[in-house]
């Protein structure tokens, strides 16, 4: 009963994440980013993935059976937004397409961070 919660703060983080892959590649290939990279780092990086891990992170939070380990909501939406960095400009670095600043360690905290926001809410919250 429990891992079909899990399911809509998946398919919610997930559908979010291929977006914003897919927004980076096809307006690379099309040179629709141009010099708006910056456009596309507040899009994608401040705004769309940060918004997504708060609400996924919160849907996992509330599912109180999970116990200690909603905790791994944290480590995989963390994981996975620094995999977006890598999968983009780290990648495109690779192919010699942009010269973009790598993943580091502080891309890692700018997905913990508004995940274990939105854990701590849905933790408050749940039942």
């Amino acid at each position: 009963m429990e891992k079909r919660r899990l399911i809509k703060p998946a398919i919610i983080y997930g559908a979010v994440w291929l977006a914003c892959l897919a927004l980076y590649w096809g307006s690379l290939a099309t040179g629709g980013l141009g010099g708006g990279i910056m456009g596309y780092v507040i899009l994608a990086l401040y705004i769309a993935l940060p918004i997504a891990g708060i609400v996924s992170a919160f849907l996992i939070g509330r599912v109180a059976d999970l116990g200690w380990w909603r905790l791994a909501a944290l480590i995989v939406i963390a994981v996975l937004y620094v995999l977006h960095t890598v999968a983009t400009f780290s990648f495109s670095n690779a192919l010699g397409f942009t010269n973009i600043a790598p993943a580091d360690l502080a891309v890692f905290m700018y997905g913990l961070i508004p995940a274990a926001i939105g854990l701590a809410v849905g933790c408050a919250t749940a039942k």
